[in-house]
């Protein structure tokens, strides 16, 4: 019954304050709509590009051509010397240059292997990214083309001739965006990232208000005295507003959209709940310091910040420094990443993402054991009405 007046006595504060409706569930709710929409593409194309030609011969026109049908590229360009090229990459207006040497053609049948110049800003990883293998995949296609044309004016057959120009064979495996879809990849990461933050400080929010509002012992009353009672009661209400926002945004990536999902569905929403049991517990660490509902709210801001580039999406954790290592190790959601990449698209067995679960139970036990330390501070008048 302490249970149902704590959730009770909850509700009645959440209703009094918009502004929380707004951080728990408006806010995130239309911040990961504007994901959705910013990767609808799913892979960024017709990226401008500049060709400089000084060639001009039969096989450079083609290499153009070719360029021109890859989705990635957008010939905007056509340079007469690479400064050119490289002022129109400062001003942003093109993402490569492409510069062809003369006699390309002839050194190529000669076999003197020309070198084809590539040209791009690497600081937008991403984009050079996509333009580099989308160039490279056609070159080798269009080498083995060439070769294979050379072999059969030799006197072998065509299909003979393309076999023996394409020893090799490569069957490429990629591990953690197999589509190539970045709507698929980043939207999902980038959801818990934004939906870890306002957890997190949401928790903060609803326990530090009654040190901040002098109600902490009336809180603890309303439970019995009871500490857990009063934690499990209060954080009810935000655990079921939390699922339900999940539940929308899954709908919408699954369903709407289309996501693939290989692996275990059960196992994912049981992971989902533990994330957010888990960001829901660690708001207790903060309050849990000293009391103080400013600098606690302070020190979470700071703490899930930047766990979008320390979860090990866009840069591997294990290529990290160790602290940066440490960092990514204390973030529920390097866990919860791992275990939704491995059940949306790789199929996983869930026995591989048990240690995710477990690292995750672990965070949530830390935040727990500052339950006593939270109760001492409820009943020191001295922590109240502190600014």
């Amino acid at each position: 019954m302490s249970y149902l007046n704590v959730v009770k006595r909850e509700i009645k504060r959440f209703y009094k304050r918009p502004l929380i409706w707004t951080v728990s569930f408006i806010l995130p709710f239309f911040l990961c709509i504007l994901i959705c929409l910013i990767f609808a593409k799913g892979s960024p194309t017709n990226l401008p590009v500049a060709v400089l030609d000084e060639d001009n011969s039969e096989i450079s026109r083609l290499f153009v051509r070719n360029l021109n049908t890859l989705p990635s590229c957008n010939v905007a360009y056509r340079i007469t010397d690479l400064n050119e090229g490289k002022k129109l990459i400062t001003e942003g207006k093109v993402y490569a240059i492409f510069a062809i040497p003369k006699e390309f053609q002839k050194d190529l049948y000669r076999l003197k292997q020309p070198k084809l110049v590539f040209y791009y800003n690497n600081q937008r990883i991403l984009i050079g990214g996509i333009i580099s293998k989308d160039v490279n995949l056609m070159v080798q296609t269009m080498l083995v083309g060439i070769d294979a044309k050379m072999r059969s004016k030799r006197g072998l057959p065509m299909t003979e001739a393309i076999k023996q120009a394409n020893l090799i064979k490569v069957y490429e495996h990629i591990r953690s965006n197999p589509y190539f879809n970045y709507q698929y990849f980043l939207s999902l990461i980038a959801f818990g990232h934004i939906l870890q933050i306002h957890i997190i400080l949401t928790s903060l929010w609803a326990l530090g208000t009654e040190f901040k509002l002098g109600t902490a012992k009336d809180w603890l009353k309303t439970a019995d005295e009871s500490i857990i009672i009063a934690f499990l009661g209060k954080e009810t209400p935000y655990f079921i507003i939390f699922s339900i926002l999940f539940a929308i945004l899954y709908f919408i990536c699954y369903v709407f959209i289309g996501m693939p999902y290989e692996g275990n569905i059960l196992f994912g929403i049981f992971s989902t709940t533990i994330f957010i049991i888990t960001c829901l517990s660690v708001g207790l660490i903060f309050i849990g310091i000293n009391g103080n509902f400013r600098y606690g709210l302070s020190n979470a801001a700071f703490y899930v910040a930047m766990g979008f580039a320390f979860a090990g999406v866009t840069y591997p954790v294990m290529a990290m420094p160790i602290l940066a290592k440490m960092y990514s190790a204390t973030l529920s959601l390097s866990y919860w990443v791992q275990i939704m990449i491995d059940q949306s698209f790789r199929a996983i067995p869930i026995i591989y993402d048990l240690k995710h679960i477990l690292s995750m139970l672990a965070l949530m036990g830390l935040g727990l054991l500052f339950l006593p330390r939270i109760k001492k501070f409820a009943y020191d008048e001295k922590r109240w009405y502190q600014q």
